[in-house]
């Protein structure tokens, strides 16, 4: 056999190998939608046998599938190469009767003529990464088959030696860590880790199941992923590779975050709910009458600026719980078409007015969109999230620094973006997810309550959207608002 075709044979028996021991299952269809090639794994998640697959239409062989869910993602995927990724809760399968959870993803093979289908249960979801083996006769023969369907995969692919010196290291993961392939070739995979140790035997033995680790970009940023670490057997069943699939945990983690931020404000909305209605009345009185007082006393009267002072405490007081109690109650009541960059033009008049000179030390740039539509929601509210929020800005600037709003248009997503920049001292990494609880706040003054940014984050929560915020001590803070556009 000549060298050329031996390694290219080798080159197929490797990948034969990788698609038949993946730990996932998976189908590759035709552009007709039949189904041409189908693993081990994919047997057992289907619970039939292959032969009685192949050779079919994957409509005619997961009609049930396709009726629970997965028609119109897939009909997108054969006709026009559109990947999905859905989640089915309550998932009934085709060939036997159990309500389970079930993932389902596909994409096109690069030449559009054949697709990928890779599904997992409930109990693996998270817990393995694959590779996406996209296989034809086609790329069968050409030296390319193997890089082109590794690269395709939307996860986080590498692949080593028994040494544990990179041999494979996919689009994904270039894009996610920062390095291109020839940066990383034949080194040893623990450099991607931290407090992570690839090369022990007994410690690589841990990693066969899937365990949560921090990975390590080029610029020295980390983020979680969960790693399972597969072996690459060939047709003998000896090991000649590692397979190490990775998944971002990142937006999973925000997102834990986010639900424990939403639990922890629902409990305190509903105590300063109530606290606030005990209080209104009573200070309403106290209010009243500290007026009354005033306007009996004469100008001269020592006792008179006391009786002021009541009177602006009371009032204040009234202004926080009249805040709470709006953000509280059904905002969708006040719901109208609301132009956004005319809320935010009256932000920032409110703002100027609020500090007056002291803003002579701020710089002010602004840009916004000219696509960004109206949206459906209470321009009062969102003045008083925008003001509270560029509030928080300048009071983190001081001693003066430059302050940049701007909005954008995601015309694929109908999102509106607002984005608050500030250049002031920067939100502790420790103080990042608690901002937005009530009664939170770097500043010691007493004229701060610490409730601007948690009746911020309420306001923007009633309309359907969520805030950001990513901050470095020092550099400054970025808030960004996400609506939908109505």
């Amino acid at each position: 056999m000549h060298r050329k075709s031996k390694r290219r044979a080798n080159r197929l028996s490797f990948a034969d190998d990788l698609i038949e021991n993946i730990p996932i299952g998976m189908m590759i269809l035709d552009k007709n939608g039949k189904i041409i090639r189908m693993n081990k794994k994919q047997e057992e998640t289907s619970q039939i046998e292959r032969e009685q697959i192949l050779g079919k239409t994957f409509e005619s062989a997961f009609l049930k599938t396709l009726e629970q869910g997965v028609r119109k993602p897939y009909c997108k995927l054969l006709r026009n190469g559109i990947p999905f990724d859905i989640i089915i809760d309550r998932y009934i399968p085709q060939y036997y009767s159990q309500q389970i959870t079930y993932r389902a993803r596909g994409a096109p093979f690069s030449s559009k003529k054949y697709f990928i289908l890779l599904h997992e249960h409930a109990q693996e979801l998270g817990e393995e990464k694959r590779l996406v083996e996209k296989r034809t006769k086609e790329l069968q023969e050409s030296k390319n088959f193997l890089e082109s369907l590794i690269d395709s995969s939307p996860n986080i692919v590498i692949s080593t030696d028994l040494t544990d010196r990179i041999l494979i290291f996919n689009k994904t993961t270039e894009t996610i860590f920062g390095y291109i392939e020839e940066e990383v070739m034949k080194k040893k995979i623990d450099f991607l880790f931290t407090g992570t140790q690839f090369s022990g035997g007994s410690d690589r033995k841990n990693f066969y199941a899937t365990k949560e680790i921090t990975c390590l970009k080029k610029d020295q940023t980390t983020f979680p992923a969960s790693i399972r670490v597969s072996d690459i057997k060939n047709t003998r069943g000896k090991s000649i590779a590692k397979l190490y699939l990775l998944f971002d945990l990142t937006e999973k983690k925000e997102m834990e975050e986010r639900l424990h931020l939403s639990e922890k404000l629902a409990l305190y909305s509903e105590l300063m709910g109530g606290i606030a209605h005990q209080l209104n009345n009573p200070l309403i009185g106290v209010v009243n009458f500290s007026e009354m007082l005033l306007k009996e006393m004469e100008i001269q009267d020592p006792k008179k600026a006391l009786a002021g002072t009541i009177s602006r405490a009371g009032k204040e007081c009234l202004r926080i719980i009249t805040t709470v109690l709006n953000c509280i109650k059904d905002p969708y009541l006040t719901f109208s078409k609301t132009d956004v960059h005319e809320v935010l033009t009256n932000s920032l008049q409110a703002l100027r007015e609020q500090f007056g000179e002291s803003l002579n030390k701020v710089s002010f740039k602004t840009s916004t969109d000219p696509n960004v539509l109206p949206i459906l929601g209470d321009g009062i509210q969102l003045k008083q999230c925008f003001l509270n929020i560029l509030t928080n800005a300048i009071q983190a600037m001081e001693d003066g620094g430059s302050l940049r709003v701007e909005t954008k248009y995601d015309e694929m997503k109908k999102e509106i973006r607002i984005i608050f920049s500030d250049t002031g001292i920067g939100i502790p990494r420790e103080y990042l997810n608690k901002i937005f609880l009530p009664f939170i706040s770097l500043k010691k003054n007493g004229d701060r309550h610490g409730l601007g940014l948690s009746f911020a984050y309420q306001i923007v929560k009633n309309h359907g959207g969520h805030i950001n915020v990513e901050s470095k001590v020092g550099l400054g803070s970025t808030f960004i608002i996400t609506l939908s556009a109505s």
